[in-house]
């Protein structure tokens, strides 16, 4: 079995000085892999980051595992999808997308969507399939940031349903069971899953171990400081946020689920804005760090991937949506087909296929795009600049005039993150009325755009007399 390459075995990224380097480079994702597959406990948790507390043995995993120094897509591709494998498609290898949710209502109605995720692994603990699952719950230090723990029962899975945007550390609960013999089940972002599987190319007790991947649709994790401060922002006087939840649901149903946040003295605030475009004016006063060199928005190294069905219908609005809530699945591997089969057949979930182009064409193409071509861009000018950048041995990806343009003005907005002063002063501005009304005209333009392919695509496909 090929492993990754060991690219940074003569260079100054070794053991647990390396990874202090990663950190000091700005390179870290802040994942808590290197934590988690430490075969002796060597680090411990500070502010998200590794924090090395114990002797190093000198075995250089954590640096080998590390996803942000390097990602050998070639060799986890041939580990996850076989020798056909080829690096380049914008969602990576996809055998179908579907529209699903859990039939448990109770798990679907506390799900960030659909509740497929949850449902999924619910199933699998009742079966005894598995024998837990490395999730991410809120921690109870930080209501701003989550963490990872191990869900051994279907209780315990329900404090991990929400999403969250935030910089979790979650995969340093690897380490519970690191002395264990499984099957566990692994939900995660493509960052960590990345670093799962490298440590399995190195060492075939965690693909046994940990058997089964569901991956997170990413575009950008948030600093987990930079919410909080959105939460400390709008917090009645004299009272501090104590629960943070990023996709609460509503009545009116998704895309109404939004950030919402619970203070000390009892109120409630919501943020006036859909998830995304919450997200989005968070993101713009966001130090976005290692997520801006990743190429993974659809964890294609997972089994599936789960996100949220933003497509767009003829009439421009979403096209899924319920108060009860939807999941758009991505089926990304051969074992991931014969699981989604299952949970069908066995009446865990439910749920519908859909074509592939519908999704790309009229759903989040544009956040695909920039992951694969703006992140091409960046790298080959941090290169030119001599600033450390994770490598990648793959050509890198064209990019477009278009998307060069869009570049160019996404750094412009970079700007907003040199003090907090800024930040406050951009966040009260994008959650207040002027934010409201641009925010309003953005959507009214997507939805206008979204009309006009669809009529377009009538027209062609119209027959001709």
């Amino acid at each position: 079995m090929g492993g990754p390459s060991d690219h940074f075995a003569g260079d100054p990224y070794r053991n647990a000085d390396g990874i202090r380097r990663v950190v000091r480079e700005g390179l870290c994702h802040r994942c808590g892999a290197c934590i988690g597959l430490c075969p002796v406990g060597t680090f411990t948790i500070r502010d998200g980051y590794p924090y090395p507390v114990g002797e190093c043995i000198r075995c250089n995993i954590c640096v080998r595992v590390c996803s942000g120094l390097e990602v050998d897509y070639p060799a986890l591709g041939r580990l996850v999808h076989g020798e056909g494998y080829r690096f380049g498609p914008l969602t990576g290898p996809t055998r179908s997308v579907w529209i699903a949710h859990a039939t448990d209502r109770a798990i679907r109605a506390g799900g960030a969507s659909g509740g497929v995720a949850t449902g999924a692994l619910a199933h699998w603990l009742r079966r005894g399939e598995i024998r837990g699952a490395i999730v991410t719950a809120a921690d109870p230090n930080e209501p701003a940031r989550g963490t990872g723990f191990v869900a051994r029962t279907v209780e315990e899975l329900g404090r991990t349903q929400q999403s969250r945007y935030t910089t979790a550390p979650s995969f340093a609960a690897l380490a519970q069971i690191r002395d264990e013999d499984g099957p566990f089940a692994a939900v995660g972002l493509p960052c960590q899953i990345h670093s799962l599987r490298k440590r399995q190319a190195m060492d075939p007790r965690w693909i046994s171990r940990v058997p089964i991947v569901i991956g997170l649709l990413c575009h950008y994790n948030l600093p987990w400081e930079v919410v909080r401060l959105t939460a400390e922002l709008f917090a009645p006087p004299g009272a501090h946020p104590v629960r943070c939840f990023s996709r609460q649901k509503d009545d009116r149903g998704w895309p109404c689920n939004t950030m919402e946040i619970h203070y000390s003295d009892g109120s409630v605030r919501r943020s006036p804005f859909s998830p995304a475009a919450t997200f989005n004016v968070i993101s713009r006063v966001a130090p976005l760090g290692r997520c801006l060199f990743c190429f993974d928005a659809c964890a294609e190294f997972a089994d599936f991937s789960v996100g949220d069905p933003w497509i767009r219908g003829p009439d421009g609005r979403w096209k899924y949506h319920s108060s009860e809530g939807f999941t758009l699945v991505f089926i990304q591997t051969e074992q991931g087909e014969r699981l989604w089969r299952r949970l069908l057949e066995e009446g865990a979930i439910e749920g519908f296929q859909i074509p592939f182009e519908e999704f790309l064409e009229n759903g989040q193409r544009d956040m695909i795009v920039e992951k694969k071509e703006r992140t091409a861009l960046r790298v080959r000018v941090c290169r030119a600049l001599g600033r450390p950048v994770p490598r990648y041995p793959v050509a890198l990806p064209r990019t477009s005039p278009r998307q060069l343009v869009r570049e160019l003005l996404f750094w412009v907005t970079r700007l907003n993150t040199v003090s907090q002063r800024w930040q406050r002063l951009l966040l009260r501005i994008g959650f207040g009325p002027l934010g409201q009304w641009l925010l309003r005209r953005r959507e009214q333009g997507r939805e206008r755009v979204a009309r006009r392919r669809a009529q377009r695509k009538a027209g062609a496909a119209a027959p001709r007399r």
